[in-house]
């Protein structure tokens, strides 16, 4: 695989750019940790490496399996990856299926070229992470709650608050407490 890269606003247009390009779309909705390159392009740098900038097209009449044929042309093997050192990774909406009601609304919108984006916010961002759960996202957790950028009590409430089924809050809390255990073991770097 590649090695994380560490990505600003330039980055954030560029991989939107590129998008836009290969797939015919001019609305995007982006995900995942990249997204703090534009949500949060002055946070931390460790926050803020990754190997890629999650995204997906929005509109009527998309053609998936098309899309699936042009996702190469941004990946890890691409021309973009050589010149950027990271990819652009298509996903899905069901990135957002299970995110608390109003993520749209506190989402910031940013235009690139007339190319409309629609951007997770870092508290939705934060809820995305726990629900994945898996190591790296527990540990971006941790640094994230390290740097300031969630305080631990307002993350909880807007967990509690958020989410709407009784399963998923257990997990999602649990994964906030193994963030916390890492925050309270780990020394800041």
């Amino acid at each position: 695989m590649s090695a994380p890269s560490l990505l600003g606003l330039e980055e954030f247009r560029a991989a939107v750019r590129a998008a836009a390009e290969v797939y015919g779309q001019r609305e995007f909705v982006v995900v995942g940790r990249g997204s703090l390159s534009a949500s949060l392009p002055e946070s931390a740098a460790l926050l803020r490496m990754t190997e890629d900038i999650d995204l997906y097209p929005t509109g009527e009449g998309l053609d998936y399996d098309v899309l699936a044929g042009l996702d190469p042309e941004l990946g890890v093997q691409s021309d973009f990856f050589a010149k950027h050192g990271f990819y652009v990774q298509r996903v899905g909406d069901w990135t957002v299926m299970y995110q608390p009601e109003g993520w749209e609304e506190r989402a910031i919108r940013l235009e690139v070229d007339g190319i409309k984006t629609i951007v997770l916010h870092p508290i939705d961002l934060a809820y995305n992470k726990l629900e994945a759960g898996r190591d790296k996202d527990i540990e971006f957790i941790a640094e994230a709650l390290r740097c300031g950028v969630y305080q631990l009590e307002a993350l909880e409430d807007f967990i509690r608050q958020g989410t709407r089924e009784d399963w998923k809050l257990e997990t999602l809390l649990t994964n906030l407490k193994k963030a916390q255990a890492l925050v309270s073991t780990s020394p800041r770097s």
